[in-house]
């Protein structure tokens, strides 16, 4: 994939461009058991996906409280050459849905007692004991010692003062290209001379070197705070991310098909993912391209880089999973993995008095939450109270717990201003999950 997939670079809202009509084909193309869910409006939308040649295949995964028992949409097939039907088990790239896996995987540590939410980060990593804050961040790197310290809630809402490539060009972001701080190491994200992402703990290391670009707890701004996040796991746990992954959510949620890498087996279940942006231009292209898909992928290979912000490859039934854990507030098939009121705690606003996310609302443990409901005149809007984030190939998962369900989509689709968007996808999943 590398720079072909440069638009990454945009930001994850610009990525989510208008779909097309969501009254387009009902049921064309999905097999007879999601036909019949219940849910038109939305499987229509995701045929129309299809129908318009904006993605090869879709599928969504709807649970209700309770045991684990999703209902399924699908339409389409893993690839516009051919591929299998999309099911369950196809398994798609999650970039920034892994984010609220880490951060879940971080409130399980504070539930155990290991840290807590105000913890100074520095008392686990000391390289970011002394950090500096940028004078001015359009200027240049020219910066005075910071005056608070950066607290894992910081991490878990970015907040931290951090930067993302993807988020800016200002003297920073170079640096942090320069340097090889990445949002990943497959290279997704790279321009060219960008240094390749190094292991996490070296990640580290640079990136303590470098100020930050604004004081903590302060501002909301996207950045590698969550990759920081992955760091202090392995470093809390004496454990690689993966293994924490494993032993912690994992293996007790069932999630086999969930990880950094894919085997020889797994990749064929791979489905393509699909550009809009000329490779060697960067400027939108007039059709898609596929940039990684089941025959060759940078998935195939375990990463140098385990990244906590947008590594993880997995099926929908796998995310599904995590889905149900969340919406259960912390209990999956009976098993508790997170106390009830540290998951409530983990899906409400997290950031300090005053600092907002986005349309004034907050952020969970690596998800966004929702803290003002105009969803009755604006369909696309969430509900109060609803937790959860997407992904760069415009995958989408939240949990809504007015209308008790939890929802996955899984597609894959990069740099398209005319592709798949939250907005209408909530408007058909409001049509179809009504709230009085």
């Amino acid at each position: 994939m590398g720079n072909a997939v440069n638009a990454l670079v945009l930001s994850r809202r610009s990525m989510l461009g208008a779909i097309a009509s969501s009254a387009l084909m009902a049921g064309a193309g999905a097999p007879a058991w999601a036909r019949a869910s219940g849910y038109a409006a939305t499987q229509a939308l995701i045929d129309g996906y299809v129908s318009k040649g904006l993605v090869p295949g879709a599928i969504v995964g709807i649970v209700k409280p309770g045991r684990f028992a999703p209902t399924w949409l699908t339409a389409g097939r893993t690839l516009f050459e051919g591929g299998d039907p999309v099911s369950p088990r196809t398994l798609w790239r999650l970039y920034s849905m892994t984010k609220p896996v880490t951060g879940i995987a971080v409130m399980q540590q504070v539930a155990a007692g290991k840290l807590g939410i105000d913890t100074p980060i520095a008392d686990i990593m000391p390289e970011f004991r002394e950090m500096r804050v940028l004078v001015d961040p359009e200027k240049g790197l020219e910066s005075r010692p910071a005056e608070r310290p950066i607290l894992v809630r910081h991490l878990l809402t970015h907040s931290a003062g951090f930067t993302y490539t993807i988020t800016g060009n200002g003297p920073l972001e170079k640096e942090y290209r320069r340097m090889g701080l990445l949002p990943m190491s497959a290279g997704g994200a790279n321009q060219p001379g960008d240094t390749p992402a190094p292991d996490l703990g070296t990640y580290m290391q640079r990136l303590a070197t470098l100020p930050l670009h604004y004081e903590p707890g302060t501002k909301w701004r996207y950045s590698v705070s969550m990759d920081v996040a992955g760091a202090l796991l392995e470093r809390l746990t004496q454990k690689t991310l993966d293994r924490v992954f494993a032993e912690q959510i994992f293996d007790p949620l069932g999630m086999q098909d969930t990880g950094f890498w894919v085997d020889r087996v797994q990749q064929k279940r791979l489905a393509g993912l699909y550009a809009w942006v000329d490779p060697k231009t960067f400027k939108p292209a007039g059709k898609p391209f596929l940039a990684d898909g089941p025959a060759k992928s940078e998935w195939a290979a375990r990463p140098v880089m385990l990244a906590g912000g947008a590594g993880l490859v997995g099926s929908a039934e796998n995310y599904a999973r995590f889905a149900q854990l969340m919406l259960n507030e912390g209990m999956f098939e009976g098993k508790v993995l997170l106390p009830r009121a540290t998951a409530r705690l983990a899906m409400s606003n997290l950031m300090e008095r005053g600092v907002l996310f986005r349309d004034g609302d907050g952020n969970g443990a690596g998800g966004r939450a929702i803290l003002s409901d105009s969803a009755g005149t604006e369909p696309g809007r969430y509900r109060v109270g609803t937790w959860g984030w997407g992904g760069a190939a415009s995958t989408l998962f939240h949990v809504d717990p007015v209308r008790g369900h939890a929802v996955v989509l899984m597609l894959q689709s990069v740099g398209n201003p005319d592709g798949p968007n939250e907005q209408l996808f909530n408007t058909a999943l409001a049509a179809d999950s009504p709230v009085g």
